[in-house]
């Protein structure tokens, strides 16, 4: 209950049914709040769930039978001991110091372990376009990429060329094989004595329980598939490793455009050749014919198949990955016949559990079961039954009773928005973080729990304007103040973001952004809100000119405000920001020198832009040339100033 900072009722209510309980002595007819759920709830989950009383009436033993629930008559002492015994676990002692730290580094990451070949899902294939999953990890199902052999390379030097506790970063696009390489990189390094752990993106990491974890001379590889959120923790994590002493190595794979925020909050010296690995997006000469020779081994070549060793590598040499595999496999998980699974379902649960899933499949957030459940308003176990045994849901939808994923990453979502209709799956999206809006608040925000984290991305405006890109985005989230309107920061900043979007069709909705972006800093003054804030005031000094200076300033202010908040020296996100608005406000001083207004700037404000923007332009270039993406965007930002100053 603290973990998830959810009340009891509504937590036991949740779990209840798809995980495994044991109450101990309650008595049930005089406790309504446990009896109205055993009473009508019968588990899906395969471990037995236990009933312990010193006494069971033949009443009440039938009354457990009926509902799933094994009676066990036995005094809760009795109970204790018996399952400490079956566990291996003194349950009359408080866990020693070895037990507490196994239990709280297995709350947040998950032991990859190669001595034991996982069973494979049923239907599971990983060649027709499905996640990968470790059992196809430890069968060398996939090819080795190019980049994959050099993150490999990497990991050999750790510890020689490299410091023993080092980030190995790599940075690439959806579709290149980037969950797949990380484990195959996890397989290596467990081959070569590391332990290594997944991170199940469960709250803020627990510093101190790695580091004394690793503390006995294990040497410890976390693996992070998305570490943009957890940055901050994990410099952290390797700069104390490093001080102690330790072998604790942290390898990630994160989207291409959350590089500046591993770039402003992992130091330099924290990462492996203080450079991010980029991961390309197109097959490359290596690439393909290890793809090839993969391919040829199991059978799976297709219309390939009859063709010359040189055409079959061209037809995947430059290519996309998953794009060139999806003219090779008419399979579902390229999105090939997705649609026609969808088709047939009418069901209105089926289709609403297919939306939310696939939406946070897209957004990249980890699904709860408990969660889903309550957003589509049935019970957890239902929803679990539901998945595991409908043939139409088979084949779409996945879950092992705690998370619920999609077979086919979010190639459902446009189908299915198509059938149900915008309007529809709109709404449907926003009743859902309504449902959940009980479990959230700003302790589960600052926590980063699961709910949290996926209501925080359902709330994207960028998101949602990919999705639907003809509704009023807006009107959406007014339907929503009454739940966040008076707490949470975030959501009033994706409105100041998607007023500021709109703006460019109507600039007098850069008033409304700056309202908006300001109750956001009221709420939660932190990096977030004042970037934001300074990018709308930003945006207003490019079309205001005769208030041009007094937007300026003021943008100005937020920006150091976030950069003081943030409390990095190398705050990338907040000032690259600043240079691309700053941008257009130079565009504007310089245009309106060419053609006077009303008034015309003075030659101080362009002058005190400009140098600030070259001051800032230095400073973040610094950093930026770590990774490929922000220096490129950094260089073509000088460009455009350049420009600017010559036509000036």
């Amino acid at each position: 209950m603290a973990q998830q900072r959810a009340t009891w009722p509504a937590t036991f209510r949740d779990s209840y049914g798809n995980s495994p309980f044991v109450i101990l002595g309650a008595r049930l007819i005089d406790e309504p709040d446990i009896e109205a759920i055993i009473s009508r709830r019968n588990p899906s989950h395969p471990a037995p769930t236990f009933y312990v009383s010193r006494s069971i009436s033949p009443a009440m033993h039938q009354d457990l039978s009926a509902w799933g629930v094994i009676p066990v008559e036995m005094s809760a002492e009795e109970f204790t001991l018996e399952w400490s015994e079956l566990i291996g676990m003194d349950l009359s002692q408080n866990i020693d110091a070895d037990q507490e730290i196994g239990l709280r580094v297995g709350q947040q990451f998950v032991e990859l372990n190669s001595s034991r070949t996982p069973a494979a899902a049923k239907n599971h294939d990983f060649l027709g376009g499905e996640e990968p999953a470790w059992a196809d990890i430890l069968g060398s199902v996939p090819a080795e990429l190019e980049w994959v052999s050099n993150a490999k390379s990497d990991c050999n030097n750790v510890g020689r060329m490299l410091p023993k506790s080092i980030l190995i970063a790599y940075v690439g696009h959806r579709l290149t094989g980037r969950s797949t390489g990380l484990l195959q990189v996890a397989l290596h390094l467990r081959q070569h004595s590391w332990r290594t752990f997944a991170f199940k993106h469960e709250g803020r990491i627990d510093h101190e329980a790695l580091l004394t974890y690793a503390a006995d001379g294990k040497s410890i590889a976390l693996l992070f598939d998305g570490i943009a959120d957890v940055t901050s923790d994990i410099n952290k994590l390797i700069s104390e490793a490093r001080a102690s002493g330790l072998r604790v190595l942290c390898v990630c794979v994160e989207d291409v455009e959350r590089e500046a925020n591993i770039l402003g909050r992992v130091s330099r010296s924290n990462i492996a050749h203080d450079r991010l690995g980029s991961i390309n997006r197109k097959l490359t000469g290596v690439d393909a014919p290890r793809l090839v020779d993969k391919l040829s081994e199991a059978g799976r070549l297709g219309i390939l198949e009859s063709e010359t060793d040189r055409r079959r590598v061209a037809h995947f040499k430059g290519k996309e990955l998953f794009d060139s595999m999806a003219q090779l496999e008419d399979a579902p998980g390229f999105g090939k016949r997705v649609q026609d699974f969808i088709l047939p379902i009418d069901d209105s649960y089926k289709l609403n559990a297919i939306l939310l899933s696939s939406y946070a499949a897209r957004v990249g957030r980890r699904l709860l079961a408990v969660d889903l459940s309550r957003m589509l308003g049935i019970d957890s176990e239902e929803l679990i039954r539901l998945i595991q045994h409908d043939p139409q849901m088979q084949i779409l939808l996945k879950t092992d009773g705690v998370d619920v994923g999609t077979r086919h990453r979010w190639m459902a979502l446009a189908p299915v928005v198509r059938k149900l209709g915008d309007a529809a799956a709109l709404d449907l999206i926003g009743m859902g973080i309504r449902a959940l809006s009980p479990r959230i608040g700003r302790e589960s925000l600052l926590a980063r729990n699961p709910t949290a984290m996926l209501v925080g991305a359902f709330m994207s405006q960028k998101r949602l304007h990919e999705l639907f890109p003809s509704a009023n985005i807006d009107q959406w989230y007014a339907s929503l103040i009454d739940i966040f309107g008076s707490w949470n920061a975030r959501y009033w900043e994706q409105r100041a973001i998607l007023a500021r979007r709109e703006s460019r069709d109507d600039t007098s909705l850069l008033a409304r952004a700056e309202s908006f972006a300001n109750r956001a800093t009221t709420l939660t003054p932190d990096s977030y809100s004042f970037t934001t804030l300074g990018t709308v005031l930003l945006d207003r000094a490019s079309f205001d000119v005769v208030d041009i200076r007094k937007y300026y300033e003021r943008g100005y202010d937020a920006f150091e405000k976030s950069s003081h908040l943030e409390r990095s020296s190398k705050d990338i996100v907040t000032w690259m920001a600043y240079l691309r608005c700053a941008i257009n406000v130079l565009t504007r001083i310089a245009n309106e020198d060419r053609n006077p207004g009303v008034l015309v700037p003075t030659g101080d404000l362009w002058n005190e832009v400009h140098d600030t923007w070259e001051t800032i332009y230095n400073q973040v270039r610094i950093v930026a040339d770590s990774g490929d993406r922000t220096e490129r965007e950094l260089t073509n930002l000088r460009h455009q100033f350049e420009a600017i100053d010559h036509s000036r």
